[in-house]
């Protein structure tokens, strides 16, 4: 079960007439904002970004904007006011880890949808939460490891946290949501090949590890101090 902690982590945002999710977490007491890179391209330091609140956009003042160097799917904004509960929870990278064929979790708004609680989480909307295994992954070797789940992800889960729960509880940030693997199928007609071709979703998740993020922000300082859980 995902718990609430990571329910209110978890944002709708919008950039440039785009949606997509985003998470915090913190490093040293100061509260981050984690997404994936295509979400916030071409945002700029100091300035801001929407959060779905209240039934509408309420503007996020940002200070600054890391992008991974690596190619990763993944970027970093701090922040300039506290957005989520602090409740703890672990980083991979910050001596956490996950297994493959573990169970494993991911959070977003897709297509836009979202559930409105009201005050029960400020006013912010709670993600839709989906589930699969850690079908595979690559070993870290310079570049950002590259995690894969054997589930079905829609437009709008981009940028929203991956997250695994080990046996005894420990609730585990693993990657970024990027994107999904599609195949190009072929539309046949009367059994003949009619040149079309339609994009399958092959059931595989893509994310990009935070561990990236979680170095970056203990480098940089420059998040917002939390106060209280």
């Amino acid at each position: 079960m995902v718990p609430s902690n990571i329910l209110q982590r978890t944002f709708r945002l919008l950039h440039r007439d785009a949606t997509g999710t985003g998470f915090t977490f913190e490093v040293n007491r100061r509260q981050y904002l984690a997404t994936a890179r295509h979400v916030v391209e071409g945002l700029q330091t100091d300035s801001s970004i929407g959060v779905s609140c209240n039934g509408t956009w309420q503007q996020v003042v940002i200070g600054s904007v890391w992008l991974s160097p690596t190619g990763a799917d993944v970027a970093l904004l701090s922040l300039r006011q506290q957005l989520s509960p602090i409740h703890g929870v672990a980083m991979l990278g910050d001596g956490a880890t996950f297994s493959l064929s573990q169970q494993a979790y991911f959070l977003g708004f897709p297509y836009g949808l979202q559930t409105e609680v009201g005050q029960l989480n400020n006013g912010y909307p709670i993600p839709f939460v989906k589930s699969g295994i850690v079908s595979s992954f690559s070993l870290p070797s310079g570049g950002s490891q590259v995690v894969y789940l054997d589930a079905i992800n829609n437009p709008g889960f981009s940028g929203g946290p991956i997250v695994t729960i080990s046996p005894n509880g420990e609730v585990v940030i693993v990657a970024v949501v990027s994107a999904y693997r599609y195949n190009e199928d072929k539309i046949l007609l009367n059994g003949q090949d009619t040149g079309l071709t339609y994009r399958a979703n092959t059931g595989l998740v893509i994310g990009y590890s935070v561990n990236e993020l979680w170095q970056q922000a203990k480098l940089s300082a420059d998040g917002v101090v939390v106060h209280g859980a």
